[in-house]
């Protein structure tokens, strides 16, 4: 019987992506439903030799990659993609990894150089969502076992729905024999099934009068106990957990303590409502930029907010978006107007360091070498490790119209670095942005408008000041260091002096090029089974805004993309076209074309048979220039890369509830030139959650990796078992994980967990990872954590 269970689940199974990493064990994804925020945690082997983290992502059909920022909290790493950038079939992602040495890493392995990133299925909105109603619970809402209530309206229901055969799931466990139909309304209630208080997932498989799965409905729904609701019942509410956690690492033959701690808290009264957050690391050090995270938000209903502490704006996307801010951001929204503004430090200063001092005369040339305290180290000049200015920003954005159907904009930001924040640095840098956006939707968002524009100016050295008539007669004009009219650049200081310091290092000073000019507009089109989308992007080469790093710039051109909803929204039929080029102010030897095509189909079947997302992806890049010309071929680009591949899922019942995955890549890209950076990469995947019983559950992965790389191959095979188990009435959840890997990548891991409901709101943790490298070193991490809730 065990042989049949076994080559039945493997037959059935599907894979997902499972990577191995010398830093990150396994990435935890959030459900990805479209038009709504996905969340990413990544689970770090160790964060010691880690300086940042950063997750790049983007849209089916797109060749940029939107760059986030990453929170690294104790041995996790967290991000957020906005749910504007969740759309179906699939979203893209890989994670960067900045070392402490300078190095880079990512995940998975070879991101950067042409190994494909990982994809996340997105689930597309169904208008079957609307047809049957949850009348409760209401999103939200926190439920007692007393007064435990689920409640499906079929009032507005198709006549082909059967009521009577759908199935309600808690948490997997089938209840539907605890329910009770009553005319267009089913409902689960607490005279028929007892629950204790806990977080619950809730779905309702929906069939057809052919007995086939007409619709899945999943809620999550939060259980307290009477004594806890009786507390939020109160005018003033209040809850909050406080996390202590201390770990020792053992990391190739070095060993280190780390300690942290991370509190939460939330409060209301009445449309009030307030949280705070803090972490607090013993990895914060002066020399470093801030491990330590604290903020504080206050909101009035949907009037107004305020955020202290680190923060991360949203504005138009050419302004800032994904950037930390540590200081004061907030909004105020009434509906005709509205205003929204932050101000605060996105770059700590950290000193550098002085190595060697020289005279004038024999201090040689170097980007290092700088100009030092004569009288406080003896020499003039000085052989220095730079350091980082304090940088600051101020942003602000009047809009008008409340965003539903009509919005308009207008952007503001200024950041400059403060040269007095450090005494070993060089050239500090200064920034202005202006923009405006428009947004408008017509037919109940059928037809969505949106368009940006920015106009930006940058000081890549304001340590000497702004400019007099003096120096801009020595510097400019006719055969001067920059051949530009003096009177224009003393009309450009007068006018611009009021939002930027302008000398001779301000930037563009050929505005008529839109060199710093950067634009996007983005229709789309919503009728008869059709989401049609078409965008245009203009990014001046010198285009740049200190709230938004990540933005590629010297680059133009359009992306058209459409996706057909067939079989009653069961089918997806996608298509994108994108054709980009560079070199817009003429400073490269030659043009680089970008040629991209998408396709995918999506079969999402509502009977009992596997959902299918299949995709290929064909991206070329060429600048013309041909191999036999031996004075510009070193700088010849012509490649092709062509993708293929196919996701399989499955939920079935076989003695227990099983879920199982497979996927399998094939990507192969071709070099036409010198270079000859040919590559080929097979990735093939498997995975299986099983649900035992409500105490026990288990997952199975196993991952095949191939990747050739101008005829050197690197090949290695990955599994991993994982158990969770439940018991002293789910006072006590133990976990244990083994993650072998083989061939040319040779890991041993082995994670133990235990968690432990000590008392009422306490809990105690113990974790234990071992990392064997056979024939090199054993790494260990092992940590205690207690949590408080409140």
């Amino acid at each position: 019987m065990y042989k049949k269970y076994f080559i039945a689940l493997f037959m059935s199974a599907s894979f997902i992506y499972a990577q191995v990493s010398n830093y990150i064990t396994d990435v935890r994804i959030s459900q990805a439903i479209e038009n709504s925020p996905v969340n990413i945690t990544a689970n770090l082997a160790s964060s010691d030799n880690i300086s940042s983290m950063e997750i790049a992502y983007r849209q089916f059909g797109k060749n940029e990659f939107n760059i986030r920022e990453m929170e690294i909290k104790g041995n996790s790493a967290y991000a957020d993609i906005d749910g504007e950038s969740v759309q179906s079939p699939y979203i893209e992602y890989y994670i960067i990894i900045y070392l402490k040495d300078g190095s880079t890493e990512t995940y998975p392995e070879g991101a950067l150089d042409g190994t494909p990133p990982l994809q996340v299925t997105v689930q597309a909105q169904s208008e079957k969502d609307k047809d049957i109603l949850v009348l409760s619970p209401a999103p939200g809402e926190k439920l007692t076992p007393e007064n435990f209530l689920v409640s499906l309206s079929f009032m507005k229901a198709s006549d082909k729905i059967d009521i009577k055969k759908t199935k309600l799931f808690l948490n997997n466990e089938d209840v539907t024999s605890n329910a009770l139909v009553a005319g267009d309304l089913i409902i689960l209630g607490s005279a028929n099934i007892e629950l204790k208080p806990g977080y619950y997932t809730l779905k309702a498989e929906i069939y057809d009068n052919e007995g086939n799965i007409y619709h899945t409905i999943v809620r999550n729904i939060q259980v307290i106990s009477s004594e806890r609701m009786a507390q939020l019942e109160n005018q003033f509410k209040y809850r909050g957990n406080i996390r202590a956690e201390t770990r020792a690492e053992n990391i190739s033959e070095s060993s280190a303590q780390y300690s942290n701690v991370n509190a939460t808290i939330n409060a209301s009264y009445g449309v009030l409502n307030v949280d705070g957050k803090l972490y607090v690391t013993s990895e914060e050090k002066s020399y470093l930029q801030p491990y330590n995270r604290f903020s504080l938000k206050i909101e009035g209903g949907e009037i107004f907010e305020l955020h202290l502490g680190d923060t991360y704006p949203v504005f138009p996307s050419l302004i800032l978006n994904g950037k930390r801010v540590r200081g004061i951001s907030g909004e105020i929204n009434l509906g005709i107007f509205n205003i929204q503004t932050s101000f605060g430090e996105i770059t700590r200063g950290v000193e550098g360091k002085l190595i060697e001092t020289y005279q004038k005369e024999n201090a040689p040339l170097g980007s290092n070498v700088i100009l030092i305290d004569e009288l406080k180290y003896g020499n003039s000049y000085g052989r220095v490790e730079l350091g980082t200015f304090k940088r600051e920003i101020f942003s602000i954005r009047p809009s008008f119209g409340r965003g539903e159907n009509f919005q308009l904009g207008f952007s503001y930001l200024h950041g400059k670095d403060d040269p007095g924040s450090i005494e070993f640095g060089t050239r500090p840098k200064e920034n202005a942005v202006f923009g405006a956006d428009l947004m408008f939707a017509l037919d109940n968002k059928n037809i969505t408008f949106n368009s940006q524009v920015a106009f930006s100016m940058s000081n890549n050295d304001i340590s000497a000041g702004e400019i007099d008539d003096a120096r801009i007669d020595s510097v400019f004009g006719p055969g001067k260091s920059i051949d530009v009219d003096p009177d224009q650049i003393r009309t450009i200081r007068d006018i611009l002096g009021n939002f930027i310091t302008v000398n001779e290092y301000i930037g563009p000073l050929n505005p008529q090029e839109f060199a710093s000019l950067a634009a996007g507009t983005n229709l789309s089109i919503n009728y008869f089974y059709n989401t049609l989308k078409a965008s245009y992007i203009y990014r001046g080469n010198d285009f740049q805004s200190f709230g938004q790093n990540y933005l590629r710039t010297d680059i133009r051109g359009f992306n058209i993309s459409d996706r057909l909803r067939l079989l009653d929204n069961q089918l997806f039929l996608s298509l994108s076209l994108e054709k980009l080029e560079d070199n817009l102010q003429n400073t490269k030897i030659a043009t680089t074309n970008f040629d991209n095509i998408s396709t995918s189909i999506s079969y999402f079947p509502r009977i009992n048979f596997p959902r299918i997302t299949l995709s290929y992806n064909l991206y070329k890049k060429n600048n013309g220039i041909d191999v036999y010309d031996t004075l510009y071929n070193r700088y010849m680009i012509n490649d092709k890369t062509n993708r293929i591949s196919l996701g399989v899922s499955y939920n079935f019942d076989l003695y227990v509830r099983n879920s199982v995955s497979f996927t399998i890549v094939n990507q192969k890209r071709e070099d036409e030139t010198l270079f000859n950076n040919d590559l080929t990469y097979n990735s093939i995947s498997f995975s299986v959650n099983s649900f035992w019983s409500r105490n026990l559950t288990s997952l199975i992965q196993i991952l095949f990796n191939s990747t050739e790389l101008q005829n050197a191959t690197y090949d290695y095979v990955s599994f991993l078992g994982r158990v969770k188990y439940k018991m002293l009435e789910d006072r006590l959840q133990l976990a244990f994980s083994y993650n072998p890997s083989f061939g040319d990548y040779k890991r041993h891991y082995v994670e133990l967990l235990a968690d432990y409901n000590l008392i009422a709101n306490l809990f105690v943790g113990l974790q234990a990872r071992f990392f064997h490298y056979p024939g090199k070193y054993t790494n260990s991490i092992t940590g205690l954590s207690a949590r408080f809730s409140f």
